[in-house]
């Protein structure tokens, strides 16, 4: 495992140089004269002062006493050898503190062998020592940090090797990415959702490692290293130097394939579940037109006959009482009425006018009944003339003004409304407008998202709109709400123009 504090200079293609410049001592030990000499530099390191303390009799009290046993042994096998030694040891200092020593001891013989000096270094390598203990728990850290994060961790330098990564990084490319550019960069991979291979160079690593460009937010599909196709989001960070200049990349990749395949999971849902909706508003349409077809050609036709059987009943029979003719008057205006419940409720179900007369005329038609109905006054602001659209785009916007109105009689509390027509070059708009009491922003908020009180109605208006490729806004404050339906001028269709009876 890499250290993180090398990381720079392994980069940069440098040689590291983690030791730190030690405090070095010379000594010397006359074996046949038993004389030791130190350098000053010694003395201070092992804490003494020079004339108070003598290196031959008491230098071995210094060390510490598990390390005693040690030096004498490699002493006494330098003394019988020719080769030079080396050992690390402790040393005890008086004023308590423990520092680690390394002494280097070459032996001197006469001409007949006999070891005649023994001379030496001591380095101090207590402050090497801990920083080596240092870097070895920040690597240790490193590691831990490392396999800890459940994405891909990844180290690159300037050639594109991988310094560190992580054992997410091997989960997700199917082996770990060995060092050198050319597994790596040259692994296939693709946009994600365009399916256009990526070059080399279009790599958010890459660009990262030549131009410094960061990238976060960047989706690609990858061919790992067994062949699987996996769709990563791949982040990329430059590592610069103190000059600015780039020395590599970190790279962060995240395996989301199974979050994309969710996605697209419920994208295909909701397609469908558009897709039933839209053919259940089809179906509701045609079956409210042949319900309303019946009701006007059957029901109220049997209704209608019914009302000319009771009147000629009434013109024939001379001989009825007053209460068989009071009777019989009271059950032609059943009649009456039920014709005329049922003709309202067959316009209601689906207006003729909109099939025979286009929009305009259903619009006017539906306000005026329901003006009567609700004692709502409706003010119309219709263009004079209207090219007949295609008869879901009118359907939809009839329903769309149906549903705002009964909103008005049901919520509002507005004692008018006005219902706006426009069609530009862009765009046609539908607004119904009341001056009642409005609605919290909270509310409105709910309503669009469906999860509120009351937000079948408008997102089954909504829903009607996207079909054809439109909007739907409200706006509401404390002087009214603003119903708004927006469809985009190329979808609506065109058939022949419609006039505005007004």
């Amino acid at each position: 495992m890499t250290n993180p504090a090398d990381v720079q200079e392994v980069l940069r293609g440098q040689t590291v140089e983690r030791h730190l410049v030690a405090p070095t001592g010379n000594w010397n030990w006359d074996v046949r004269g038993g004389t030791v000499t130190w350098s000053h530099e010694l003395y201070r390191m092992f804490g003494v002062q020079p004339g108070e303390f003598d290196p031959a009799l008491e230098a071995m009290e210094c060390v510490h006493p598990d390390d005693r046993p040690g030096i004498m042994r490699t002493i006494e096998a330098a003394l019988q050898a020719t080769q030079s030694y080396s050992i690390v040891y402790r040393v005890q200092r008086s004023d308590g503190s423990v520092r680690v020593m390394h002494s280097q001891g070459y032996v001197s013989r006469d001409e007949q062998g006999e070891p005649v000096n023994v001379f030496g270094t001591t380095e101090d390598l207590t402050e090497r020592t801990e920083t080596e203990h240092a870097i070895r728990r920040s690597e240790e850290l490193l590691r831990l940090v490392l396999e800890a994060i459940p994405v891909g961790a990844a180290v690159l330098d300037l050639a594109g090797d991988v310094v560190v990564s992580n054992a997410a990084s091997s989960r997700i490319w199917a082996g770990m990415i060995r060092a050198g550019s050319e597994r790596y960069v040259r692994t296939r991979a693709w946009w994600h959702d365009t399916g256009k291979e990526i070059a080399p160079h279009e790599w958010a690593s890459v660009r990262a490692l030549a131009k410094g460009e960061s990238s976060i937010n960047e989706l690609i599909d990858i061919e790992s290293f067994d062949g699987i196709r996996k769709v990563i989001h791949n982040s990329v960070v430059p590592i610069r130097d103190e000059r600015q200049a780039i020395i590599g990349a970190v790279v962060i990749n995240e395996d989301v394939s199974a979050q994309k395949t969710a996605e697209q999971n419920l994208e295909a849902s909701v397609a469908q579940a558009r897709s039933l909706t839209t053919r259940l508003m089809h179906a509701q349409d045609d079956e409210r037109r042949r319900i309303a077809r019946m009701l006007h050609e059957m029901t109220a036709q049997d209704l209608a006959a019914m009302k000319m059987l009771l009147a000629r009943v009434g013109r024939s029979a001379s001989g009825l009482g007053d209460d068989d003719r009071e009777l019989l008057d009271e059950a032609m205006e059943i009649a009456e009425r039920s014709m005329s419940g049922v003709r309202t409720l067959s316009y209601l179900l689906h207006p003729p006018f909109l099939d025979d007369n286009g929009l305009l005329s259903a619009i006017r038609w539906y306000a005026e009944g329901f003006a009567a109905r609700s004692g709502i006054g409706v003010d119309l602001d219709l263009p004079p003339e209207f090219e007949r659209l295609q008869q879901e785009v009118e359907t939809t916007l009839f329903r769309v003004v149906q549903e705002a109105l009964i909103n008005v009689h049901h919520h509002s509390r507005s004692p008018s409304a006005r219902i706006m027509l426009r069609v530009d070059e862009g765009r046609l708009t539908l607004e119904v407008r009341d001056r009642g009491q409005g609605m919290a922003a909270e509310l409105v908020a709910r309503l669009m998202s469906g999860t509120g009180v009351g937000g079948v109605g408008i997102a089954g208006m909504r829903e009607r709109l996207q079909q054809i490729a439109g909007t739907l806004e409200i706006e509401s404050s404390a002087s009214g709400t603003v119903v708004r339906a927006l469809v985009p001028r190329h979808t609506v269709g065109h058939g022949r123009t419609a006039h505005s009876d007004r």
